[in-house]
């Protein structure tokens, strides 16, 4: 892509990214399903793995964020059933788990080009509340118009929760969850929530 259509193409791309922030924040996920590409969706079709099929031990070396969907939605009395769930839903459920954390994505804009990664696929910069700190975006071709893959900002969320369980839990994941359900007066069973669904095969 030469600089003329860097330049003809980055207000769709920027355009396109804000339509996917209307759908998540209006809870449109089916459309935002659509505009999703790239790692998100292998990460999504793990998460369906992960979410039957880890106990405690193995959840202790996942991410906060991972951590928390999972023991979140299998806590619940019935456990929500997932099994249906295609990768895009699958991330979408995890990234969007800890509502407190959307805030990163509502102020994340598109800066500009970033040329192509190692495997050909288009970056482009990521800036939150304004700050360009660096951070890059995959997006790609989605018929007339663009999709994104939201892995960067999913990794940026379970790092910004980690941050906030240490700072107020003393790293104690366990104490947090408790307080979060205790907040949102949730019935809820601590021991189903780290159980394995289904056993390995």
């Amino acid at each position: 892509m030469d600089q003329e259509e860097i330049v003809r193409t980055l207000p769709a791309v920027r355009q396109d990214f804000e339509s996917l922030k209307g759908s998540l924040r209006d809870g449109r996920m089916h459309a935002a399903c659509r505009q999703l590409s790239g790692a998100c969706l292998g990460w999504g079709e793990r998460l369906q793995a992960i979410y039957h099929h880890e106990d405690r031990a193995a959840l202790a070396g996942r991410d906060p964020l991972t951590r928390f969907f999972v023991t979140r939605f299998r806590g619940m009395p019935e456990p929500a059933s997932v099994a249906d769930a295609p990768p895009p839903a699958m991330f979408l459920m995890a990234f969007t788990a800890f509502p407190y954390l959307d805030a990163l994505m509502d102020e994340s804009v598109i800066g500009d080009d970033c040329g192509r990664d190692a495997d050909g696929v288009r970056l482009v910069r990521r800036l939150t509340a304004g700050e360009d700190d660096g951070s890059t975006m995959p997006v790609s071709r989605n018929g007339a118009g663009w999709s994104f893959d939201l892995m960067p900002l999913y990794l940026t969320k379970a790092a910004a929760l980690e941050s906030f369980i240490d700072q107020g839990f003393q790293g104690d994941f366990d104490t947090f969850l408790w307080r979060y359900v205790a907040d949102h007066d949730l019935v809820f069973d601590m021991d189903q929530a780290w159980r394995p669904l289904l056993a390995e095969a």
